[in-house]
């Protein structure tokens, strides 16, 4: 589905006090993103993750190389081409407190791609927006409150509505439940997948937690300073070879044992 053609990506890092310096986020990285499967990125804050699902988006444009959605070049799209990925290209952030409007209610929060992608009546909106609440485990009646009156975990549900409200064919998950507690994880991630069955979608999942990444994906690329250290399908991730990697996973408790320990709750709470 996305093909990432040799793509690099630098920023100018400026201060007050010193000269302005360079700083290359991403260099030279090619990956191939298969559809209807989650694909992880991996690797430490600073690491240039952020800065790929950002391209991937259409939000940043590289420097060099280029990133395709199916045939299409996703920075030279223009017209109906552009309008297409706009709705078939979302994302999931990671903060759901400062991806929602406080002043908006639930209904607008959602309904908000629809009014711009899909000609529809009042009528029509309310009852796709009921449906969606319903598909991500939440009544219809919470289209009429405000984000302040729900839990982190129902704001991450509340903008997971939102992302796949348009249909998208891949929603990129920036660190989308890193803000959690364990068992909300836990909670969100199976909804993930469930949706994932349900609606065909494909995941560019941004994380530095290999233990939902064990959980969630099915192939990974550990990422480091702004380049692909390896890239493995999730059943290989103990065999990592690249230092790095060995370093990333050897920084986090023994994954066998927290994989046991979440699936022990994840079946205490079904």
């Amino acid at each position: 589905m996305i093909t990432i053609e040799q793509v690099s990506k630098c920023y100018t890092k400026k201060t007050l006090f010193k000269k302005a310096s360079i700083v290359q986020a991403v260099r030279n990285i090619s990956l191939t993103i298969q559809e209807g499967r989650c694909f992880a990125l991996v690797g430490p804050s600073g690491s240039g993750k952020s800065t790929l699902g950002k391209m991937i988006l259409g939000i940043e444009k590289p420097d060099t190389g280029s990133i395709y959605f199916h045939e299409t070049n996703i920075h030279q799209a223009k017209g109906e081409e552009r309008r297409f990925l706009q709705h078939a290209l979302q994302v999931v952030f990671q903060d759901c407190h400062s991806a929602v409007n406080p002043r908006m209610k639930v209904r607008d929060i959602i309904a908000e791609p629809m009014r711009v992608h899909q000609q529809l009546t009042k009528q029509q909106i309310e009852k796709q927006v009921g449906e969606l609440l319903e598909m991500v485990g939440l009544n219809r009646e919470d289209m009429h409150k405000y984000p302040h009156q729900f839990s982190g975990g129902q704001l991450q549900r509340i903008t997971i509505a939102r992302a796949i409200c348009t249909k998208p064919k891949l929603i990129v998950l920036d660190e989308s439940i890193n803000s959690l507690d364990v068992l909300v994880q836990i909670s969100i991630l199976k909804l993930l997948k469930k949706l994932q069955q349900e609606l065909n979608l494909t995941y560019f999942f941004i994380t530095h937690d290999l233990h939902a990444v064990k959980l969630f994906a099915d192939d990974v690329a550990l990422m480091h300073q702004g380049e692909i250290a390896e890239c493995i399908q999730v059943t290989e991730l103990a065999n990592v070879q690249h230092e790095a990697s060995k370093a990333l996973l050897a920084a986090q408790l023994p994954i066998d044992c927290v994989h046991n320990y979440l699936r022990d709750v994840k079946e205490h709470v079904s």
